[in-house]
């Protein structure tokens, strides 16, 4: 019996509904292909990636970085209205300082006694990560339009970005890297534009996504690829992959159907563009499951960890990609979430900030672990960094922190210059910033005025990765207005 025009696109919607969740919707986040990528980086040499961690709800980086020296550490405390304490001063959001063998030393100034801190007790990794020289701190940066102070801020809202303290605004803001309106395209997609000719096989994007739709690796014609975090997500009742090797059984007859229908002609153009990337999310699982089914890890990462799932899926990833010489630059997207913390940030329960800095912590550690020398052995070509909307108020609103600006964000990986603190963006506020509240740099409840612009932190980034600076002016379109286009921590 024929299979009429019509039903044949019934049977492709309804399988497509099957798909959502999996193999061809890595695909589907943006169906637009229109446009040219930026020149080619067809220079690059040996593997790189960059793994971006995204800490969505404002991270409150203020109590994952603290001064150790007396005078800058009894700053902090009090903006933070005190040490916790849930006996005598429940709002208090301040950590106790801990003993002197905790410090960390600012290796930029390693004589100075003010150059001392000390991480959240909560990161006992990171602190031996950065004192082994591995992670970097990026302290006080955000959305910018220019490089401004408390004044430029008082005299006109066009000095600043639009939507400030808002969860949706900045986090579009941090994933394009840019803080006006009219720009939709993340900077991750946009690299991936220029990376995408250098690599071997071009029918695998650039971007890879273990959390879903995002915005950051959305580029003029790169579309992340979306996997699990358990890896990919195989249609139901089908041959995966396919071809059916041989048979008549229902699944063979359904597979052979679909085949069909993703090889026929349509003259709307939805329905086309629909069936085309439903083709190259199957053909994607062809290509990667038989390999990535057979890649293996000797690190242990840490269970019931979302976070240290989705860097294994990651690690797994770039074994395979290295193996298999698909590519020689490429850009992944994790998640963690839950730091909106508004209400109980310091009750010690299972989701304050402490229990999310030990996630993130641990996930982290053991993803450095996996890119060693006797596992992935990519420790030298790989840099982890995380985004954030924004800081906290540094004041206490009685159980929790609100919405701030600045924050602090961390890279880590063997080419990073690490065991140090970056806070000097070449503008008018630098070095770690004044926490008294108001400060110069600060409002009246601790939100930071940043003193390095998002451009710059990301076109650091952008530039290990092989993007030239005449390129990360196009991606970044603010870039000219900063003082330094490459902070130097990578």
């Amino acid at each position: 019996m024929g299979i009429s025009r019509n039903s044949r696109r019934d049977f492709l919607r309804n399988m497509g509904c099957l798909a959502c969740g999996g193999t061809a919707a890595a695909l589907l986040p943006q169906l637009h292909m229109m446009g040219t990528a930026l020149a080619d980086t067809s220079a690059a040499t040996g593997y790189k990636a960059l793994v971006c961690v995204y800490l969505y709800g404002g991270n409150d980086a203020w109590n994952m970085l603290v001064p150790f020296d007396t005078a800058r550490y009894n700053t902090y405390a009090t903006s933070r209205s005190g040490v916790y304490n849930a006996a005598s001063n429940p709002g208090g959001l301040a950590l106790p300082l801990p003993a002197a063998s905790a410090r960390i030393v600012d290796g930029n100034d390693p004589s100075s006694a003010t150059n001392q801190y000390f991480l959240h007790p909560a990161m006992p990794e990171m602190t031996t990560l950065f004192n082994q020289g591995k992670l970097a701190f990026v302290v006080n940066a955000g959305s910018l339009v220019k490089p401004i102070t408390m004044a430029d801020y008082t005299a006109n809202s066009a000095n600043y970005p639009q939507q400030l303290f808002s969860h949706a605004d900045q986090t579009n803001q941090w994933q394009q890297a840019f803080a006006q309106q009219g720009v939709t395209l993340g900077w991750g997609g946009q690299c991936g534009d220029t990376l995408k000719p250098g690599n071997a096989n071009t029918q695998l994007s650039p971007c890879i996504s273990i959390a879903g739709a995002n915005r950051f690796q959305v580029g003029t014609n790169t579309i992340p690829y979306q996997m699990s975090s358990g890896g990919l997500t195989s249609l139901s009742a089908m041959c995966n992959p396919t071809p059916c090797a041989s048979g008549t059984s229902n699944t063979s007859v359904r597979d052979k159907a679909l085949q069909i229908l993703l090889g026929d002609t349509y003259a709307n153009d939805f329905a086309g563009g629909y069936a085309a990337t439903f083709k190259r999310g199957r053909d994607l699982n062809n290509l990667l499951s038989a390999g990535l089914g057979g890649t293996t890890l000797t690190t242990t990462f840490p269970p019931n960890n979302s976070l240290a799932a989705q860097l294994q899926t990651v690690a797994k990833m770039i074994k395979l990609s290295v193996a298999q010489n698909y590519a020689t630059r490429q850009i992944y997207f994790v998640t963690m979430g839950s730091f909106d913390l508004h209400s109980g940030m310091m009750t010690g329960g299972n989701s304050d900030h402490a229990a999310l800095l030990t996630t993130l912590s641990q996930a982290l550690n053991a993803f450095w672990t996996s890119m060693g020398p006797t596992d992935v052995n990519a420790q030298n070509n790989v840099t982890v960094f995380t985004m954030s909307e924004f800081a906290r108020t540094l004041q206490s609103n009685g159980s929790g922190s609100d919405h701030g600006w600045g924050t602090v964000q961390m890279a880590l990986g063997g080419g990073v210059h690490g065991g140090r603190l970056y806070s000097n963006g070449g503008g008018p506020i630098t070095g770690f910033p004044n926490q008294a509240l108001n400060a110069p740099n600060n409002f009246s409840r601790g939100q930071m005025i940043p003193g390095i612009g998002v451009e710059q932190y990301a076109a650091t980034l952008a530039q290990w990765m092989g993007i030239s600076v005449s390129q990360c002016n196009t991606i970044f379109p603010n870039l000219t207005k900063f003082g330094a286009n490459n902070l130097g921590f990578v």
